[in-house]
């Protein structure tokens, strides 16, 4: 059996124990995976074969708790395996796990200001009011999670009063995280609602789901899927995409992750971005940006203790600095 059946079974598997988003992160870490092993038939795995790919992670400049979740699925994967007989139960005895100390299972994903005003000058002046355009202005002016981006219908845009409304639909498969809890409004600006307006006017595909609602993200397909989500953020992350240049010293032509020789591996450029880390540097920039933390947790529905653990990439001078404004008033 070679590697793509052995995954497409495994993830069938996991389909009926798993929530969705879940199975679809351990798709995309095989799919790295099944680049790597290539048409070789995967009862052909070695203990050496497993070794190499750890050591292939470790050279690929990831965080240490990407490369974790990474081993930790191939591990789960060998398991399955091993229980059908197509793989050598020994196998997993390699495809330990590193130990992440205190701190490093917080993850520092995160997209900069100047980043994201890059990406959306870029967007602003070559694919204005494009659907990938909308995705990731939302991302960043609302700092909503993804699954609620994707949740949006045309109804739950008010261009009058200028905000979104969440609703939590797990029955027409767009919950929130939080469920009812994270229902609310978010207030967008003026220009924000510009550019929705003209994507609705002008770019929208006009359709509706399977559960006959009009989504607000649209492709050919219907509702903009989590694949998609995932798979524009790391494409529009890559410096290469919004600067035309490689910090990393790479030959664009010769880097297989760059936009001169495909978007299909963009996830290989180590700049690329999973799309939370437009959650996490817009909940940063709030805060740099003296929101208060009230203010941003519940626009961003997330507890102020998450708030502090997760998501602000403030360091303590700068916060100490933003309390120091304050002074003057007491």
């Amino acid at each position: 059996m070679h590697a793509k059946k052995a995954t497409t079974v495994y993830l069938d598997y996991r389909e009926s124990d798993c929530a969705h988003q879940t199975v679809q992160s351990y798709q995309y870490r095989l799919a790295k995976f099944e680049d790597w092993w290539g048409d070789r038939p995967i009862g052909e795995m070695s203990k050496q074969d497993v070794h190499e790919w750890k050591q292939y992670l470790n050279d690929q400049d990831l965080a240490k708790p990407t490369i974790k979740s990474h081993i930790d699925t191939l591990r789960g994967f060998l398991e399955y395996m091993a229980r059908l007989d197509y793989v050598d139960d020994d196998l997993v005895d390699v495809a330990d796990s590193p130990t992440l100390s205190k701190g490093e299972n917080v993850r520092d994903d995160e997209v900069e200001a100047d980043v994201a005003q890059a990406i959306l000058e870029r967007l602003d002046r070559f694919d204005y009011a494009s659907m990938r355009h909308t995705l990731v202005l939302l991302l960043w002016r609302t700092g909503m999670r993804t699954g609620a981006v994707r949740g949006l219908d045309l109804d739950d845009y008010n261009p009058d009063e200028q905000y979104l409304s969440l609703e939590h639909r797990p029955e027409r498969d767009t919950p929130l995280k939080n469920q009812g809890e994270g229902e609310r409004m978010v207030a967008i600006s003026e220009e924000t609602c510009r550019i929705l307006d003209d994507y609705i006017d002008e770019k929208r595909v006009e359709t509706t789901d399977e559960h006959e609602r009009e989504p607000l993200l649209t492709t050919k397909h219907g509702r903009i899927a989590r694949n998609t989500v995932r798979k524009w953020c790391y494409r529009l992350t890559r410096p290469c995409w919004f600067s035309g240049e490689c910090p990393h010293g790479r030959e664009l032509d010769e880097c297989r992750g760059s936009v001169e020789r495909s978007d299909n591996y963009s996830y290989e450029c180590p700049s690329s971005v999973a799309a939370h880390a437009f959650r996490r540097g817009s909940i940063t920039h709030f805060l740099r940006n003296d929101m208060p933390e009230t203010v941003v947790s519940d626009r961003a529905n997330v507890s102020t203790d998450v708030l502090d653990k997760h998501y602000d990439r403030r360091n303590e001078k700068e916060k100490m600095e933003q309390r120091r404004d304050y002074l003057d008033n007491i």
